[in-house]
């Protein structure tokens, strides 16, 4: 599969015949398609920075329109045509449907999905607000449900077709103070899981990317209502370092790929020795954590 699906991209990128922006223009069926959820800044206008240079035509999506087409205008052209910019709000179920019918419009089919778009909530249980909790939920676990099923009948059409879906590191040991974000990447990890297995008779690729801590605006942005500590970022990936292992993936898919050995050792750890993954995370992320005592 892995050998396939990097074949299929090579000789899609080397068809190379070009063409207009229109819709469905031979540029855009020669060369290898891709979707990414929330391209308008961070990891997910890195990867579609990184796919775009590598001859990808790309499909973008965010909330934030002027963003996203500022995004989309920097990116270089394929065989002479312009990617896509599709503003949406992936909490809202018809709009990911009608945005998914604009991809449709102008490709007929994908051979990459990227499930990037993600919000962050730093906040104990007892400070979390419903609705800031139920929208973290909505875009970081609901919508790549929402999103693969939409997008499954262009990936029938792709060549060699692989999604992935970036959780965390987190999402497998679940941290104090990211009760809400850790859950629901957890959420997603499961999902990747499921999925694919699913969707081996598809033969869709399925794969599952858990970064660790990366310098972008996500601490900035996200909710903090006691003001708890962020992290400290010295040593951090940067966005690009994410999109290069997205892109990897797209070329060689794996079940899943964490960026940060430390914690892989924590989540198997807490499998065996939940006492002891308990004490060395609180440990590691000070800030006043103290391990259970019982």
């Amino acid at each position: 599969m892995s050998g396939g699906s990097a074949a299929a991209a090579d000789d899609a990128r080397n068809a190379g015949a070009s063409a207009d922006t229109g819709t469905r223009s031979n540029a855009h069926a020669a060369a290898p398609r891709a979707l990414v959820t929330g391209a308008s800044s961070g990891i997910g206008a890195a990867t579609a920075r990184a796919l775009a240079r590598d001859g990808w035509s790309v499909a973008l999506l965010a909330r934030r329109a002027d963003a996203l087409e500022a995004v989309r205008a920097e990116l270089p052209a394929v065989g002479g045509a312009q990617h896509l910019a599709v503003a949406c709000d992936l909490r809202d179920p018809a709009a990911i449907e009608r945005a998914l019918q604009q991809v449709a419009e102008r490709y007929d089919g994908l051979e990459l999905v990227v499930n990037n778009a993600g919000l962050g909530y730093r906040a104990k249980v007892d400070e979390l607000d419903p609705e800031l909790l139920l929208d973290t939920f909505r875009t970081n676990a609901v919508a790549p449900f929402l999103v693969c099923r939409a997008a499954l009948p262009l990936l029938r059409r792709g060549r060699a077709p692989v999604v992935v879906n970036l959780a965390s590191v987190v999402g497998r040991r679940g941290i104090p103070g990211q009760t809400a974000y850790a859950a629901s990447k957890a959420a997603l990890c499961s999902f990747s899981e499921g999925l694919r297995v699913e969707w081996a008779d598809e033969d869709v690729a399925v794969c599952t990317l858990n970064p660790a801590l990366t310098a972008t605006g996500f601490f900035e942005a996200q909710p903090n209502p006691s003001g708890l500590p962020d992290p400290d970022l010295a040593g951090a990936a940067g966005p690009e370092d994410v999109a290069a292992e997205v892109l990897a993936l797209a070329r060689h898919p794996k079940p899943e790929r964490s960026m940060r050995a430390k914690w892989l050792a924590l989540t198997a750890l807490g499998l065996f020795a939940p006492r002891l993954a308990d004490r060395l995370l609180a440990k590691r992320l000070g800030g006043g954590w103290r391990a259970p005592r019982r």
